[in-house]
């Protein structure tokens, strides 16, 4: 999702329930980030195993932390009237300016996808009116003014959106095509992907309130992320301060904690798939790679070229701790705007410093931080420093703001 410029004002994220073996020899597909110097072999280096799909993952399980509270102060409602079936907790939202339609979903509509049939189509037809777990109530596109643009994905748009009924709140509809997603041979993902989404509940991961579908497009309705894509910062600023870093670090490591123990693997940790909220906070906004594995350990080779830990690359087997390594990978291009094992000459030896764990830390690191990114970069997955250290170290504790105290790390004490 792409940066919709400044915008000042903020919603709370609202509860919408109703109730290979051998390495490969060049990269698939170049995608080069702007302005920053990573080299452009950041792709997806395997296609996904499809077999993999999580139906209801978290069955009677209850939220670890709270829904995110960045309350915009604008007029609450009467408190007669009330909120349509499907929506608590909304303040109203009609004086935000969502910006100016550019008639995109029209232009496609008319111009991409087709309508799927047979079992392609019973498994596309993704509603959360009628999920078994939290239903909302049913939306269709007319519920919607639609507003400004926020970014293009690979299987459809973005854009800023407001519900016309009261109370009227904004978020992000994402649209995806199902006759790409079958061409792509990503069904499974793509179910899993909301599947695993639709039940998460912490602060630094962006939520999926609902969905929807046509006879053409499947909809997501995410939290609407104010500050946009974390990237953008670092490619603008080319690298962050150890204050910044630390404190997306410290959030980044109490959202991991909180999938782990809901046994999500994210599996594809990077500052693209990383968004802010309107104060800065760090959101994980991307479960296209996330499995729900609980006691399974994985062979499948997914993630990014520059984040992906040994025995990925080796194809070994992984579990969560795959998660610690790219955690290392992150701390590391916060600190210096580059991943440590990039190797812009070949990915071959990209691959062979990741095997390596050819590491080298510039002397501008302060120790603390290179103490945690040499813990986390360990070949083996077993000597990681885990998520509840992560949140104790000395690097984390010294940046941490006030008063902020990380359940994760109180939880495993």
């Amino acid at each position: 999702m792409a940066s919709v410029g400044s915008i000042t004002r903020q919603i709370e994220a609202l509860e919408i329930s109703g109730g290979g073996k051998n390495l490969p020899t060049a990269p698939s597909s170049s995608s080069i980030r702007p302005l920053h110097t990573k080299q452009p072999s950041q792709t997806n280096v395997a296609k996904l195993l499809t077999k993999f799909a999580a139906p209801n993952p978290f069955p009677n399980s209850k939220a670890a932390h709270p829904p995110s509270s960045l309350r915009h102060p604008t007029q609450a409602l009467p408190t007669k009237q009330q909120a349509p079936a499907g929506i608590a907790n909304a303040t109203t939202q009609a004086s935000i300016d969502i910006g100016k339609y550019d008639g995109g979903l029209e232009i496609d509509e008319e111009k991409r996808g087709e309508v799927v049939y047979g079992e392609a189509a019973e498994d596309l037809a993704l509603d959360s009116s009628v999920s078994r777990k939290s239903p909302t109530r049913e939306w269709h596109l007319s519920d919607f003014d639609i507003g400004r643009p926020l970014g293009k994905g690979k299987f459809g748009r973005v854009y800023m959106v407001r519900t016309k009924s009261e109370p009227r709140y904004i978020l992000a509809l994402k649209t995806l095509y199902k006759s790409e997603i079958v061409q792509g041979k990503v069904e499974k993902q793509i179910r899993r992907e909301i599947e695993i989404q639709q039940n998460l509940r912490h602060p630094n991961v962006l939520r999926l309130y609902g969905y929807f579908h046509d006879t053409k497009r499947i909809f997501l309705m995410l939290e609407f992320a104010g500050k946009g894509e974390l990237y953008k910062q670092l490619s603008k600023h080319g690298c962050f301060s150890e204050k910044r870093s630390s404190r997306y670090i410290d959030q980044m490591a109490d959202a991991l904690s909180y999938l782990h123990a809901k046994h999500v693997i994210h599996r594809d940790i990077k500052p693209e798939n990383l968004l802010l909220g309107i104060n800065g906070e760090l959101k994980i906004g991307d479960f296209g790679w996330s499995v729900h594995a609980p006691g399974n350990r994985r062979k499948t080779l997914c993630g990014t070229l520059d984040y992906l830990p040994p025995e990925m690359i080796e194809s070994r087997e992984h579990d969560h701790k795959v998660d610690l390594w790219a955690l290392g990978v992150l701390t590391y291009e916060f600190l210096i705007g580059n991943p440590p094992f990039e190797d812009r000459s070949s990915v071959q030896n990209t691959y062979r410093r990741i095997a390596k764990v050819d590491l080298k830390l510039p002397a501008s690191i302060s120790l603390e931080a290179r103490d945690l990114i040499a813990r986390l970069l360990q070949y083996d997955p077993q000597r990681r420093i885990p998520l509840s250290d992560v949140l104790r170290h000395p690097w984390i504790i010294k940046y941490r703001p006030k008063g902020v105290i990380r359940q994760s790390a109180e939880a495993t004490a």
